[in-house]
């Protein structure tokens, strides 16, 4: 998809070809390539006046043939001054709840005079499509179009603006006869109406609401009925649609309450979307969702220190239509440390929790849900700097834990894993060599391991690398090897991976490069065994 501005008027030709070949062998697998790949890949991109830009590019050697163009979706959307125009694929947002980033084929504008916000879209919101006996699996859908308004005041990060979205299916676009049973589909139709806001109320302090009703008919050709209800709401509705059998009206609204500040931040945010709530103007949603959010964060130290903090609860089940209602609860910690630019760490916990309780029905113990999910990491480094060299070392650590409440289940789901690496960086300022060593070790419980089985799946071993440039930087080389041994009960495994590139500059716009890498995999399994090679050697031109 393209995006036009009117910041340009030259027609310029850019873009570059590069020309591989190479070799692949393996022994104790199939071959996953072929044994003398070669090929020729190119891109250009050819930029219009008025900042319109063209991208093509091809692939065309013995892996097989691509070509890629952008006028499968093309669309533009120049500005000048206060005015913005919209044509061909678009997509756009008005509010999180109405127009929300669908693509359509159509057009429209966006004009903000001074403090004024005003824009419209009108077109195809999804194209017909009908199952035939040459696509019989195809998915049918109705040709859909629709438009969409809105009107505010204000500025971006201070404003308030009200959107309205209508979209139909057409009933004529497919022949609804030709549809079998499984793949039937109704014309649907929706409007929604919308208030989206930020607003600066006083000095570090920001408010922003949404908020949405949606009227969305499943099925625009079942009967109409009488509207009914005491809210305005459902009054509105019934004025500016026919209510059908098969209307639901559906709510959404979430609002946030934030202070900022050199100290910190604190922001408190609610979140409702009604059961089935949905928008043509947006791909998906979920809906039947009520949720709690808080978030915390504090400077100290003059900025060298920072600790952020939220805490959420979210639930199902608004309509106690359900046999049980879900919950869920995620809170996290955060602490960082930067005293100077030689050392640094960072902390973080997070724990996830979930649990049911009963809605329709009572809950079976045996199958009731109710887990914990915690996990901690820490990262330290620590550097050392001079003219001419630069050595940095660090270390990282995690623990993840999933805890079942259920003693009935948490044989079958319970597990842990811990994870550490250090790992020691070093770098010539001058020679522009480099090298890296890096020891990592992983061990996992899964479910029904006792935790101190030593049987538990582990994983361990050393990375080495390092890179240099030489000729005065034109040609630039890196090594790289690693050992991995995994270990589960009395079988032991090794992975060794070797990889080799050299490039080197010939032109101003000319390169040549070679790429060599080396696997060899032991499971423990001796069916299991194999090792492969890969080579390449390749050319490039940019222009």
């Amino acid at each position: 998809m393209l995006h036009a501005q009117d910041n340009g008027r030259q027609v310029r030709l850019s873009g570059g070809l590069n020309a591989y070949a190479g070799i692949y062998t393996s022994n104790g697998i199939a071959g996953r390539n072929q044994p003398h790949p070669f090929g020729l890949s190119g891109a250009v991109t050819l930029s219009l006046p008025g900042g319109v830009s063209l991208p093509f590019s091809a692939v065309v050697g013995n892996q097989g043939t691509s070509f890629r163009q952008p006028f499968n979706q093309f669309g533009v959307s120049p500005t000048y001054k206060w005015a913005t125009a919209h044509a061909g694929y678009r997509n756009i947002s008005f509010s999180p709840f109405t127009l929300a980033g669908h693509t359509f084929l159509g057009g429209g504008v966006e004009l903000n005079p001074g403090k004024l916000r005003i824009g419209a879209v009108y077109g195809r919101f999804n194209k017909a499509i009908s199952t035939n006996l040459s696509d019989p699996d195809a998915i049918p859908a109705f040709r859909r179009t629709g438009y969409a308004v809105k009107v505010g005041y204000g500025k971006p990060g201070n404003y308030v603006d009200l959107v309205m979205l209508r979209a139909r299916d057409d009933t004529n676009s497919i022949d609804r006869l030709q549809m079998s049973p499984e793949r039937s589909t109704t014309p649907a139709e929706n409007m929604v109406i919308g208030l989206t806001s930020r607003l600066l109320i006083i000095k570090h302090i920001l408010v922003e609401a949404d908020a949405a009703v949606s009227s969305y008919t499943r099925d625009i050709t079942s009967a109409p009925v009488q509207a009914e209800g005491k809210s305005a709401i459902y009054r509105l509705a019934g004025k500016l649609i026919t209510p059908r059998l098969s209307t639901q009206l559906t709510q959404a609204t979430q609002a946030a309450l934030g202070y900022q500040s050199k100290w910190g931040s604190v922001k408190m945010q609610y979140k409702r979307i009604d059961p089935n709530f949905q928008t043509m103007g947006a791909y998906y949603f979920q809906s039947d969702i009520q949720s709690y959010t808080g978030n915390v964060t504090l400077n100290l130290l003059k900025g060298k220190a920072r600790l952020a903090g939220s805490y959420g609860r979210q639930f199902d089940n608004l309509a106690a239509n359900k046999n049980a209602r879900t919950g869920r609860s995620v809170g996290s910690l955060m602490a960082s440390l930067n005293p100077d630019p030689t050392f640094g760490m960072d902390i973080s916990l997070s724990n996830y929790g979930l649990s049911q309780r009963a809605g329709l029905r009572p809950l079976i113990d045996t199958l009731r849900i109710a887990q914990n999910n915690f996990s901690a990491s820490a990262n330290l480094r620590y550097s050392v700097l001079n003219k001419d060299y630069a050595h940095i070392f660090t270390f990282s650590g995690s623990h993840q834990q999933l805890s079942d409440l259920n003693r009935s289940t948490a044989s079958q789901t319970e597990n842990n894993s811990q994870n550490a690496s250090l790992g020691y960086f070093l770098n010539a300022n001058q020679s522009g060599f480099g090298a890296n060593l890096l020891i990592s070790y992983t061990q996992t419980s899964l479910p029904g391991t006792p935790a101190d089985d030593p049987g538990k799946l582990k994983f361990y071993g050393p990375t080495l690398g390092s890179n240099y440039a030489f000729f005065k930087k034109k040609m630039t080389t890196s090594a790289n090897v690693s050992y991995l041994v995994n270990r589960q009960a009395s079988i032991t495994g090794k992975v060794l991976t070797a990889t080799a590139t050299a490039g080197y500059q010939l032109a101003k716009k000319q390169t040549i490069s070679i790429n060599l890498n080396y696997l060899n995999s032991d499971t423990g399994v001796e069916a299991e065994k194999f090792n492969e090679f890969r080579g390449n050697i390749g050319y490039g031109i940019s222009f």
